[in-house]
């Protein structure tokens, strides 16, 4: 059963940029620095441990791994450096209340230890404490993280059951290491991460990524052979030259061989670097037991937010310390739908995509500008606008109140004029009833955000036959189709996952450009093959047209006993400058319209 929400009415509160509370370890925690762990090949790992003081020599607690290039002991540290960084660039980055000993993306220690967890943070090899060449290749790191975890299930103070845990490269290691099976892994919590580096990340859609790609290399510091500025300029000559470079030194872990219970994160802010790996990585894993965490706001202060943090308890309570405390029956999806910047609904849902989900196409329309539910098959258009800065600009405005969840799918009949190859940039933006842009949160804290984006290099466009649906395009990495002159293409679109309201009066604006559409400096594609003019064509035999997923809103039944008092919308307040769930302040699972 779909249980559906009136939304919540919304309350722009402005934000400040961020505010870290840091706090002390409780006394009831014991702390060993520095353990050596061996690893298969020699190499020794050092990690921080810590535990439960007051449990005794045969007290055996269940027990998390986090796996960290950015050094175990750096957490504090990083944050404020890292949110003022982002602060002079515009983005916002939230509240954070975390203690002295948390490394960066990594569990608190404050919360885990007190309720009955043991904590390991170890050092990647070749990076702070441990020994060894720095290898940032992630097979090299997962065969070091199945070691720490074998080493951790092993211990006097074990109960032989494991978890990883963590958020970004925590999470992406988290994927590589369970696909590996190593002894006492017993359940996952990836929050956040990548699962095909390749497609969700370095390269888009077939174009190189530049800015959050560097941007990461540079913090994994330590040893890293590559530093930021170099790799903006070496990769797209890299790419050009050997354009299938990423695919095989950075091919994606086997998913389907992960079987151990996961609770997967993912963001729908984050549609560049995450959220397209998070979900693929919760659709593709074998794991008989796996849940989806999906929230549209701040990565951060999310995932140490009191609600994620009870829902990832709760998850390895019942697997990590075999509690009977029903989170088995917890439906798989727990799922967030966006109304603007400060607002959103939240539901439980049985399954992704949701069920009932409609998938309706919206038509191209060049003379109106306009998405249109029916062809233009009688007459034929086409656009052309110049790579370097115009835009193609598509409105359908809803008659009724529309919720889009899911996967959508763009499809473009594209030329070049004087070129062999085009880069294309898709954004999907939100007006208001009054033609005022809605935006949402974005990669960092970044606040005018898209509600989705897609990305498409044309030589790239092959499809996959065996892995694409209407919705979903995968496509061939193997194949390379640069164009011919005055060749017309059909060219299928992956638009990143997502769910947003949109109430009656509202419009959906379709944005295709040959330049990142966002001006987050923190994500972006600096580097485009880009030259001349863009030939977009429409109607007749050329279908361009979008593929929305439409969720039906049911009508109230007649039986129901719910009142107006019970649904009514609830007005989002804040904590600290942030509004929090609405079905927090409600305390209700489900509201019944």
């Amino acid at each position: 059963m779909v249980s559906r929400r009136r939304p919540p009415k919304p309350d722009p509160t402005p934000l400040r940029h961020h505010h870290v509370v840091v706090h002390g370890l409780p006394d009831d925690v014991l702390v060993e620095r520095d353990v050596p762990i061996r690893t298969g090949d020699g190499t020794v790992l050092k990690a921080d441990v810590y535990r439960p003081a007051g449990s005794g020599e045969h007290d055996r607690c269940p027990v998390l791994v986090a796996v960290t290039p950015y050094g175990k002991d750096a957490g504090v540290d990083r944050y404020p450096v890292d949110f003022d960084d982002l602060a002079e660039s515009g983005n916002h980055v939230g509240d954070l209340e975390i203690s002295d000993c948390t490394s960066f993306e990594a569990p608190d220690p404050a919360y885990w230890v007190p309720h009955g967890y043991v904590l390991v943070v170890a050092d990647m090899r070749g990076h702070h404490a441990s020994s060894g060449r720095p290898r940032l290749l992630l097979g090299r790191a997962a065969l070091d993280c199945a070691a720490v975890v074998e080493w951790a299930g092993g211990q006097k103070w074990s109960n032989g059951r494991v978890g990883l845990a963590g958020a970004d490269y925590l999470a992406t290691l988290q994927w590589y290491t369970a696909a590996l099976d190593p002894p006492y892994l017993a359940a996952i919590a990836p929050w956040e991460g990548v699962s095909d580096p390749c497609r969700d990340i370095l390269t888009q859609g077939g174009i190189p990524e530049t800015r959050y790609s560097a941007f990461w290399y540079s913090a994994m510091n330590t040893g890293a052979r590559c530093g930021a500025a170099s790799l903006r300029r070496f990769t797209p000559w890299l790419l050009r030259r050997f354009p299938d470079f990423f695919r095989h030194v950075a091919p994606p872990p086997r998913l389907e061989d992960i079987t151990v219970p996961a609770l997967v994160g993912v963001s729908w802010s984050d549609q560049g670097p995450r959220a397209r790996g998070s979900v693929e990585g919760y659709r593709r894993i074998g794991s008989e037991h796996k849940w989806l965490y999906t929230h549209g706001r701040k990565m951060w202060q999310t995932f140490y937010g009191n609600e994620a943090l009870d829902y990832q308890r709760r998850f390895f309570d019942r697997f990590l310390k075999e509690e009977d405390n029903g989170f088995e029956d917890t439906p798989r999806i727990r799922l967030e739908t966006r109304h603007d910047l400060r607002t959103y609904s939240e539901r439980l849902e049985s399954e992704w995509p949701v069920p009932d989900t409609r998938y309706v196409a919206l038509h191209l329309d060049h003379a109106n500008a306009d998405l249109s539910t029916t062809p233009c098959e009688s007459r034929q258009f086409r656009r052309t606008f110049p790579v370097a800065g115009d835009e193609l600009v598509f409105t359908h405005t809803f008659d009724e109140d529309t919720e889009i969840t899911g996967h959508a799918a763009l499809r473009l009949w594209v030329q070049a004029k004087d070129a062999n190859d085009m880069d294309l940039f898709v954004g999907l933006a939100k007006r208001d009833e009054h033609g005022r842009d809605v935006w949402f949160e974005g990669h960092g804290g970044y606040e005018k955000g898209f509600v989705a984006h897609g990305w498409m290099r044309v030589s790239r466009r092959a499809l996959d036959p065996e892995a694409s649906t209407a919705y979903r395009p995968v496509h061939d990495r193997t194949k390379y189709w640069p164009l011919l002159p005055e060749q017309i293409v059909p060219v299928d679109i992956e638009i990143m996952p997502h769910s947003t309201f949109f109430e009656a009066g509202s419009s959906l604006v379709l944005v295709i450009a040959g330049h990142d559409l966002d001006e987050n400096p923190r994500v972006g594609h600096d580097r485009t093959i880009n030259k001349g003019f863009h030939i977009v064509h429409a109607g007749g035999q050329f279908d361009s047209h979008l593929l929305l997923p439409i969720v039906p809103q049911p009508e109230p039944e007649a039986d129901e006993a719910a009142t107006d008092a019970e649904v009514a919308p609830v007005k989002v307040v804040d904590r600290q400058d942030y509004p929090i769930a609405w079905g927090a302040l409600t305390r209700l699972q489900r509201v019944r319209l």
